[in-house]
């Protein structure tokens, strides 16, 4: 799964000036998708700042194929270590290019990688 997660984030070449990330997570059907936003605010408290949609990429969702008989929590899982391991991987990408990036499901709580 890392392997296509870096290669669809690669194809964001964008670096606005936002202060988060967040890579949403939902499922359409039996398949599960992610999504990128980038946000000008941020909080900590209120994972509203989500719903801010300043920024949106060209290759804004990337089909998650393979997932469909994953329980969400174990998709959670598996895409917030691709996120983590692709950030510390330092490479020039937008994740690395913004102070916070978080994950998680459209209808559940963030989980803060950076």
């Amino acid at each position: 799964m890392k392997s296509e997660i870096e290669a669809w984030i690669k194809q964001i070449s964008d670096r606005p000036e936002v202060k988060a990330i967040n890579i949403g997570l939902f499922q359409t059907g039996s398949v599960y998708q992610a999504y990128l936003i980038g946000s000008f605010e941020y909080d900590p408290e209120d994972d509203d700042w989500a719903c801010n949609e300043d920024f949106v990429p060209e290759y804004r969702y990337l089909e998650l194929p393979g997932t469909s008989e994953l329980g969400w929590e174990t998709l959670l899982d598996l895409v917030s270590k691709s996120i983590s391991e692709i950030i510390a991987d330092n490479a020039d990408n937008i994740l690395n290019h913004v102070p916070v990036v978080t994950v998680g499901f459209d209808d559940g709580n963030l989980i803060r990688i950076k």
